[in-house]
């Protein structure tokens, strides 16, 4: 007779380590999708949230109030040629361990003429403007630059003049 006793029981030791494989698997199929979702990065929107009913409300010879009472106060105003209401929207993304990068951009610019009525409604995108960077993170400074050993000798040699006083 054969015993067969020792093949079923290999065979379910294999089968016991084939689903414990199979089950690291898809834990880390799991966290390279976790990971993964975490890189995705995040949209925020800031400024006006323009809809298509609200500016087709904007119609020329409107008064300053009137405008205001549709769209609401403006975000900045211009008196260059007569005044000027601007409306200012922008969606940002920011990944992990990245700056914020501004990926759309509308603004809704609103001329008036003289008589403060509206003249003219004109839209802008990012596409519209430059990028002008405003903060470059180092201030440019005159006279000697120091390397780091310059710097502690040279404040212990001020400290040692103090306490000589």
């Amino acid at each position: 007779m054969t015993d067969f006793t020792d093949d079923s029981t290999h065979m379910r030791r294999t089968t016991s380590i084939m689903r414990i494989l199979h089950s690291f698997r898809n834990i880390w199929v799991f966290l390279g999708a976790l990971l993964l979702a975490g890189c995705a990065g995040q949209i925020d929107r800031h400024g006006y949230l323009f809809t298509d009913v609200d500016l087709q409300q904007i119609q020329p010879g409107m008064s300053q109030d009137q405008v205001r009472l549709t769209l609401g106060t403006p975000d900045t105003t211009g008196t260059l040629d007569g005044d000027v209401f601007y409306y200012i929207s922008s969606i940002r993304k920011t990944l992990p361990m990245g700056r914020p990068k501004v990926i759309e951009r509308k603004i809704v610019a609103i001329y008036f003429n003289p008589q403060q009525s509206v003249r003219e409604v004109s839209n802008y995108s990012l596409k519209d403007g430059r990028i002008i960077d405003i903060i470059s993170g180092e201030t440019p400074t005159y006279g000697k630059k120091l390397t780091a050993l310059e710097q502690i000798f040279g404040n212990i040699a001020n400290r040692r003049s103090l306490v000589d006083h």
